[in-house]
Order: C-alpha cells, then structure tokens, then sequence
C-alpha cells in the first residue's frame, strides 16, 4: 500500500490545444465530456488533489518586476501560440508515474508538461 511519505507531488501543466480554437462545437464537447471523465476518475481515486481550468489568454494580466518596480501588462506573459489552459496537481509514487498520467490525458493535440513540486 502507498502511503502519503510514499508520494510527491507534480504539477501537470495543461496547454490549450488547436481543438479548442478551430474544432467543432460537436468535437469540443466530446473532448471536454473526455476531460470530465479522466478529471472526475483521478480525484476520485486521489491522485489529483488539485486542478483547474484557466480562462483563455487574453484575459491575462502580468505584472513584471524590474529594478525593484513593478509595473502591469494588459496581456499573458508568454507570446506564444501554446498558452496554459489548465493545471492538475497530483501526488504520485514517482516521475514515471506522473509521465503516465500526464499521457493519458485525452486531448486530439496538446502538450502536458510535468513539474515536480518543491514541499517546504
């Protein structure tokens, strides 16, 4: 049995995928229903302890902190194409584990970066 010293935490980084910009709402729907389903298994069995959606891009705001000043931007951090829609934070037994996880997430296209968590 797998008790919590046995464990560490990640953070999976879940990026907005071109299904979200340019597919059908018929495909949207059935990868969101996806999303729900492989959201609601993992809560229920405590692997994910934390997660949720980001609102789109746009809605960001960054602050940015030179010399000691900070000032804001209307607009995300990031000029990318990829851009965050989401983070899971989930306890596991190992990296290969959250590798795994990360893998199973069911999107057409996206990318899912692990991080691990740094507990103080």
């Amino acid at each position: 049995m797998t008790t919590k010293e046995d464990t560490m935490k990640y953070v999976l980084l879940l990026t907005r995928g071109a299904w979200q910009e340019e597919g059908s709402e018929q495909e949207r729907a059935e990868v969101f229903g996806g999303i729900v389903e492989w959201f609601t298994k993992h809560r229920a069995d405590g692997t994910i302890v934390e997660a949720n959606q980001l609102r789109e891009p746009g809605s960001a705001t960054t602050v940015v902190v030179e010399e000691g000043r900070a000032s804001m931007i209307d607009r995300p951090l990031l000029e990318a194409k990829e851009a965050i829609g989401g983070y899971a934070i989930v306890e596991v037994p190992d990296l290969d584990a959250a590798l795994d996880l990360a893998a199973s997430f069911p999107v057409p296209d996206g990318k899912v970066e692990v991080r691990p968590i740094v507990e103080r």
